[in-house]
């Protein structure tokens, strides 16, 4: 039985398709981890070797749910929301896990499971170079589904309709697999993630330092309007930039400094922020909303990516609450 296990990772591309050499499944926002089941205990190992066991009790009972002595499960441990959708912003409620490596206080009583995907190896003998849709009725055959570990299933040649029922479920996105592929403890391009993402228009209201090489600056900080027309901090965009337009956004934005924070409340930022005027509109795509931290600062937009300045926008424009149901 192998002691240890490097995840199998999918390369992203930007379209779903259809064809029948491929399986597609959702693909599930949360954690990634690789189930050891040996001697009727569980340990649970993250994607970069980390324990992960003991961050979740309730997952300790997984044995009693793989009828097998001996198993290696490949996963993703999951928090649910109220219309049963993987939830980020609830697994970060339970972690205090914040992006850029702040920790706020985890919250226990955010429940999680264990959506199982994938077989590697089973009482005695190793899957990882058995075909992939062989993997999974093996899989399907060994577990018993309940409220802590649940299969997770594929669909046949459909790609384009199921990630257009993700999208309207409000998903993360799909995964595409070769039936016939082999588990690679590598990225491989047999996996394919097609991710969903969405787009707003947001004020910037400021800009962070830069870091390492990168000239002009890090990142724009971005704002939504309130209904009392109070600017609240979303977040930062620092991807989706180049260096001619680092350079023209530099200028626009040193001619709008200013010493006074168009925020309302706290703006979460790992790095020195000068604050700006908020007359700039920026398009930014993004990949689902996520909690702020403690301090009343409001919802984040998670993954946000620049694409351009929009002046045919009036900042006044951007709300917060209307985009929030819009999306």
């Amino acid at each position: 039985m192998p002691t240890e296990i490097y995840p199998m990772l999918a390369t992203s591309i930007d379209e779903p398709f259809d064809g029948p050499e491929w399986l597609f499944e959702i693909k599930w926002d949360g954690y990634r981890a690789v189930a050891f089941i040996e001697n009727n205990k569980a340990r649970l190992i993250s994607r970069n070797q980390n324990e992960l066991t003991a961050r979740y009790p309730e997952l300790k009972d997984l044995p009693n749910f793989v009828k097998a002595k001996n198993a290696i499960l490949d996963g993703e441990v999951v928090a649910l929301d109220d219309e049963g959708r993987a939830s980020f912003s609830l697994m970060q409620q339970r972690t205090g896990f914040r992006p850029g490596g702040r920790r706020t206080a985890t919250n226990a009583d955010v429940p999680v499971l264990y959506y199982a995907f994938d077989l590697l190896y089973l009482d005695g003998f190793d899957w990882r170079r058995v075909p992939l849709e062989d993997r999974k009725k093996k899989l399907a055959s060994i577990l018993v589904t309940g409220d802590f570990l649940r299969y997770s299933d594929h669909y046949e040649q459909q790609g384009k309709a199921l990630f257009e029922l993700a999208r309207q479920k409000g998903l993360e996105g799909i995964l595409a697999k070769k039936r016939d592929s082999i588990y690679q403890e590598r990225r491989s391009s047999e996996w394919l993630k097609i991710k969903i993402r969405h787009r707003l228009e947001a004020v910037i209201g400021g800009y962070t330092q830069p870091e390492g090489s990168r000239a002009h600056f890090g990142s724009v900080v971005l704002g939504l309007y309130d209904k009392q027309g109070r600017l609240i901090h979303v977040g930062q965009a620092g991807s989706g930039f180049n260096q001619q337009s680092l350079a023209e956004i530099s200028q626009l934005l040193k001619k709008r400094e200013t010493k006074q924070k168009p925020f309302y409340g706290d703006v979460e930022a790992l790095r020195k922020v000068t604050w700006v005027k908020p007359e700039l509109v920026a398009e930014i795509e993004y990949a689902e909303w996520t909690d702020g931290a403690s301090g009343g600062s409001g919802p984040k937009l998670r993954a946000p990516v620049f694409l351009g300045l929009r002046d045919d926008k009036d900042p006044k424009d951007c709300l917060l609450d209307e985009t929030k149901t819009d999306n």
